[in-house]
Parts: C-alpha cells; structure tokens; sequence
C-alpha cells in the first residue's frame, strides 16, 4: 500500500501521517542511539503513509533526513567521514571493527535505492552492510520485491540492536508493527495470523 498523504494534511497527523484518530505520535519511545543515523530519502517518498524512514526519525533523536531529487543538485560532500557505513542490500563486507558511528540509509523503493547509488558517487567510497531478512516477516504495509528485502526501519532496527542494544532495536520493530495495526485498521484492512 502506497497511501499518499493530502498535502494539506487534512485529518491527518503532520508527524506519523496517520489519521488524526490513530496518531501513535504520543505512544514513540525515544531510542537512544549513540550511532548517528542519515536517512537519504528519494523525494517521491515525501508524502507516503507506507514511508518507514520517517517513522524512525520520530524515534531516534540521533537521527536526521536528507532529501534527494526534484531537480536540484545533491550535495554528499556530507557522506564521506570516519566511521561512516552505508546500509545497502546485497553481499557487502561483514563489520569487524570497530562499530560504526555513523550508518547512511536509503530511503526509496529498491529501484530508486539502485539508481540514487549509482548517482550519489560518494556512497562507493564507504563500506558497505547488509543484513538477512528475519525468517518470520513481520506484517508490512508494503513489500519489497526481493525475498531478502528490508523496510528502511527494519534495516536500522536490525543494525542498533546488532551494534548497541537488541531492546532497542526491538523498540523500533514493536513501534512499527503498531503503526502497521493502526494504519490497517484505518483503512478497514484485515490480515491473517503468519
């Protein structure tokens, strides 16, 4: 589901992009991280109900969203510093150490992940991460077109709790598997029990 959010925001919570009635805005845990996130995320992920990387930025003080296309150029002279790592999908270095500081993350479909890579030259001068999919999927509001495929909050919950803490990776999931329920229930969507 690719719900689009009115730009107006008309019913609808300006944080979560939940309607008003099933806002989980109050119900965030605050997850400190001490690994600094950076969520590039495509533009057309703007204004999507489905977007992960947003809800993750609700919860991570540590965390911040860099915008990417609608013509303008993009400036990555931010991307290329000590301890920096890039979450990406695929068979990538496994992290010995030291942990990484700081973990960039691209927020778009897996077809704007491939083509902002190959755009964003600075991105191949960092290592880079993957993770495996859980073997049970959690419910989603939408799917990724590869098996292994992660949302972008699936992606960094799974890294925190590898590198610092699994409570609050764990925290992050938990959150998301809300929004998904209220979400759902709001659209009058009912899932089958995995």
């Amino acid at each position: 589901m690719r719900s689009r959010t009115p730009r107006d925001f008309s019913g609808v919570c300006s944080r979560c992009f939940l309607k008003t009635a099933s806002c989980i805005c109050a119900e965030l845990p605050r997850v400190k991280s001490a690994v600094e996130i950076v969520i590039i995320r495509h533009m057309t992920e703007d204004f999507l109900t489905s977007n992960t990387g947003r809800l993750a930025a609700l919860m991570l003080p540590n965390a911040q969203i860099v915008k990417y296309g609608g013509g303008e150029p993009f400036d990555d002279s931010f991307i290329c510093r000590d301890g920096t790592w890039l979450l990406y999908p695929g068979k990538h270095e496994d992290l010995a150490a030291p942990p990484p500081k700081r973990l960039i993350i691209l927020d778009a479909t897996f077809r704007q992940a491939k083509r902002m890579y190959k755009r964003i030259s600075a991105l191949r001068h960092v290592p880079e991460l993957s993770f495996d999919a859980p073997a049970t999927l959690p419910h989603r509001l939408r799917h990724p077109p590869r098996a292994d495929g992660l949302s972008t909050i699936e992606a960094i919950a799974t890294a925190i709790a590898r590198f610092e803490d699994p409570a609050l990776g764990e925290s992050l999931l938990t959150a998301h598997a809300e929004f998904v329920r209220r979400a759902d229930a709001a659209r009058g969507r009912q899932r089958w029990p995995h």
